[in-house]
This record gives C-alpha cells, structure tokens and sequence, in this order.
C-alpha cells in the first residue's frame, strides 16, 4: 500500500482542519439512517467484528467520492493478508511496532475482516491521493489497537522502525514519528507524520497518517509526498467516514 502511493503525488489540500469532523458529524447524522450501510447483526452490542461482506459494503465507491477514481488492493472479491501480522510483531525496535503498523494501514492484533484502497484524484496524475484502509476486530481488540499506537508514538519520536531481516515484508521502515493532534472523528482518532525509507535504499518520503476508531472497525489513512509536506485530502476522510457513521 505505501509503496503504491508513491505514483500518485502530493496533496494540497489539509486532510486535519478543524470544521472537518463537524461536517462529518453534522451530515452523518443526518443520513445515517437512509444511506449507511448495514452492519452485521450484533456487531456493537456483542463486542464481535464484522465479517468481510458487511465490511466490503462500508468501503468507498467511484459514487462516494466523485472526481477520485478508488482501486481495492484487498477485501471486495481480493485476498486478505493475514500473515502482515507476523512482519508487524517482528519489526524493531519492538515499543515502536504499533506506528509501523499503523504506518501500513494495520493493526497487531488479529481481525475479522479488512479492506484496502487507493484514491487518487482524477484531475491530475500528480493530484491528491490517499490510501485508505478498514480493518475489522473485536471491540475489545479495536481498542486495544488504538491504546497501542497511543503508547507507542512518544516512544518512538527518534526511532528508525525497521522490519526484520527474517520479516522483511514490504521492505520499508519509519523514522522520526510525530504525534498530530486532531480530534472529533470516530470514538477515538490519532495521527501522527513519519519519515518512509525502503530498506534496501532509496530516498526519505514524508507520510501521513490518520487512524479513527468506529466502534469495532478501524479506518486508517495516509498519503505520502515526496515533494511538499503530504496531507490526506478532506473529501477522502468525509466520504469513508460517512459511511462509518
């Protein structure tokens, strides 16, 4: 997923102003009724995540979010990886595991079910993009999703986050984490900026990230920009989290 963000380019516009979640919450509330998606029967009372069908319905369309063309990576018809998990729990040094997570569009803990996209706006090659993913999890694991990257983001301000050489993944790590404050989104919302760097070498790219908390489902968010500092584009966070909503 990060790595494919590298074909779209920076974005201009500031994923984190403040009457963002306001919108969010005004105009969720007054559609969620008529236009949410449903949720799997149970999801919120009894704790349990949804499965890969309910989740596939909470991820964006080309109708969501007009002037962005959406791709699935995972989920909706395509293989769900599973086994990230186990290049996340061996990344070093082990407190900053979390962010590299998070950094990837995931989690440590196991999930139910998981969605990933890439948005990019059509109007322009080198125009706003985003990738945007859903991961669904117990209650109780969705939470401790967030307390982990919570914990882990003060620990981790001077850290080169590296994967290990017997879980290399996707061959990237993380430098210099810094927490962004941002609020109002979600059940619990964190952010954070990072520096991307590819093992094997390469240059250094700023990312973004964004992670916001819906009950049992994550939504993470990031962009990444090579030439100006990157930011997820507003619109891309409004359409995925009305449909959280």
């Amino acid at each position: 997923m990060s790595v494919l963000a590298l074909t779209g380019a920076c974005g201009t516009d500031s994923g984190y102003h403040e009457e963002g979640p306001k919108k969010v919450a005004a105009s969720g509330a007054a559609s969620s009724a008529s236009s949410a998606p449903p949720r799997s029967a149970g999801s919120s009372a009894s704790g349990s995540g949804l499965e890969q069908r309910g989740l596939d319905r909470l991820a964006l369309t080309a109708d969501d979010i007009p002037g962005y063309t959406v791709k699935t990576v995972t989920g909706k018809g395509s293989p769900v990886n599973h086994d990230a998990l186990t290049d996340y729990r061996a990344v070093t040094p082990a407190p900053c595991r979390a962010v590299y997570a998070a950094a990837q569009l995931g989690g440590l803990r196991e999930f139910t079910a998981q969605v990933s996209q890439d948005v990019v706006s059509e109007s322009d090659d080198l125009g706003q993009h985003a990738s945007v993913s859903l991961t669904s999890y117990t209650l109780a694991d969705a939470r401790t999703v967030m307390a982990d990257l919570r914990a882990a983001l003060p620990k981790c301000t001077t850290a080169e986050i590296r994967p290990s050489a017997a879980h290399p993944g996707p061959g990237l790590g993380y430098s210099d984490a810094q927490a962004r404050s941002v609020s109002g989104y979600g059940d619990e919302t964190l952010a954070f900026d990072a520096t991307q760097v590819a093992v094997s070498g390469g240059p250094s790219i700023p990312v973004t990230v964004l992670v916001v908390r819906r009950e049992s489902t994550v939504a993470a968010f990031m962009s990444l920009s090579p030439f100006e500092p990157p930011t997820v584009p507003q619109d891309v966070i409004e359409a995925q989290l009305m449909k959280l909503a």
